[in-house]
């Protein structure tokens, strides 16, 4: 799933999604110390664009056709840390991220903020751009130390998915919160040499002296030393100030969850601002995983229980009529799938019959709808269409007798029709998402071909 980053700072959440397994093709931000930390940690492309231009954004986004949009408009109109006026001019770039979301209409978006966009009328207006363009929506305010990162931080999340219902991913959410908050001890292990430290109030009413054997506060963009007519506070978990530090800029860049090789780069005060204002890595990657979970990767098939829904077989096309009109294929769900270099051979000469899924097929293919099936050839792409027969739960046994028989998978009963294309066409197919199921609409939209050719009706 090819992904574009907004806002993309100095790259948390970047870095959150690729390490959850995405691929991230561009980001864009308009702040050049961020961009020339980016640019130091990434090997795609990152851009310096104003925004708020909506248009030219649009222009320059859409080139890279994105599947997912990500990105945390700057919440500085929101923040308890700012004036709290969402009328103030920055709040107006959740509407601008609203817009270029809704201009290129990826399958996916995540916005990210603070949680008291939750009470504005920005966040109103912009759910009501994502709803008039047909995204179900699933918004959650999530606390990071919830999410493995080492630190009390809320933010607010809205994940939306085209054609979906509202509260789609509020499940998967749920069930993967952490059940106790990360502590800053649980997360550095021995890599850190203290057991308490200071963190500027904003107001001398709060505390300033932290354990380790708790979340971090929010770490902000601030980073100052110990007043030297600090008071202690009456909850401050200390007597004394002896030994008392404030955290480095490394150790803040960890409790955001940036691995310790992250390279940052300027002025202190500039590394310091775009740490507190990252998201953190781990909450990012929580969020990817989510949706990698809803998408059935992290949540693949029980081939057992399904075989004892469907004992014989799962869908079954062995008597449809076969006729290929070109007026209603295209709404026919379409399986995409790798095949084997061992397997090449068969699915080049149009002998396959059968096709076996891996172990970890993904739960939200919709088999149920399945009609046809297409191979997917390494350094080639896609070609050849067959119609699914009969889609069942088997094992390899049926065809190796040295294969475990109780080792189950996916077992497509197949037949060639012919070729959907008169030459190999490239698809982008990631690992992770070996298994595409999409329309044949969508397919031909997604290689920018406008019409089925007549090597369709040509059946062998």
């Amino acid at each position: 799933m090819r992904i574009v980053d907004l806002f993309c700072g100095c790259g948390g959440l970047s870095l959150g999604f690729q390490k959850a397994g995405f691929e991230i093709v561009a980001a864009f931000d308009n702040w050049d110390d961020a961009i020339a930390v980016y640019r130091q940690n990434f090997k795609h492309q990152v851009f310096k664009q104003d925004l708020s231009d909506v248009e030219d954004s649009i222009q320059k986004i859409r080139p890279f056709t994105p599947d997912m949009i990500i990105g945390g408009p700057p919440c500085q109109d929101f923040s308890s840390a700012g004036k709290r006026d969402e009328n103030h001019g920055r709040g107006d770039l959740t509407i601008d991220f609203a817009e270029i979301v809704a201009a290129i209409k990826p399958k996916w978006f995540v916005m990210e903020n603070v949680d008291r966009i939750i009470k504005t009328q920005k966040l109103i207006d912009a759910r009501e751009i994502f709803k008039s363009c047909g995204y179900g929506l699933t918004q959650a305010i999530l606390n990071a130390s919830r999410c493995g990162v080492p630190q009390r931080r809320k933010r607010f999340i809205l994940i939306g998915h085209l054609g979906d219902t509202d509260d789609f991913l509020s499940s998967v959410i749920e069930k993967r919160l952490s059940e106790k908050e990360m502590t800053v001890a649980d997360y550095f292990g021995e890599q850190i040499d203290i057991k308490y430290y200071y963190r500027h109030p904003r107001s001398y009413v709060r505390r300033g002296i932290f354990s380790i054997d708790e979340p971090s506060p929010t770490i902000r963009g601030v980073n100052r030393p110990v007043p030297s007519g600090y008071q202690i506070h009456s909850n401050d978990p200390v007597s004394s100030l002896e030994g008392i530090r404030p955290l480095t800029t490394l150790e803040r860049s960890m409790i955001q969850t940036f691995p310790k090789s992250f390279k940052f780069l300027g002025t202190k005060t500039g590394m310091e601002q775009m740490i507190g204002n990252a998201v953190p890595v781990n909450l990012g990657k929580f969020v990817g995983d989510a949706i990698m979970g809803y998408l059935g990767v992290n949540n693949p098939i029980d081939f057992q229980e399904l075989q004892k829904e469907f004992p014989k077989s799962i869908v079954n096309h062995s008597n449809d009529n076969q006729n290929c009109d070109i007026n209603t294929i295209e709404s026919k769900h379409v399986l995409i799938s790798l095949v084997t270099n061992n397997n090449i051979d068969m699915f080049l000469d149009g002998s396959a019959r059968l096709y076996y899924t891996g172990k970890k097929f993904p739960s939200t293919v919709a088999l149920n709808k399945l009609y046809y099936f297409m191979p997917y050839v390494k350094k080639k792409g896609i070609r050849d269409i067959y119609i699914i027969t009969i889609a069942r739960v088997g094992s390899k046994h049926e065809l190796h007798p040295q294969a475990d028989e109780n080792d189950l998978r996916l077992v497509f009963e197949i037949k060639r029709l012919g070729e959907l294309f008169s030459d190999f066409q490239p698809i982008h197919l990631k690992i992770w998402n070996t298994f595409t199921d999409m329309t044949l609409g969508e397919l031909m939209e997604q290689i920018h071909v406008t019409a089925l050719t007549d090597c369709l009706m040509h059946k062998k």
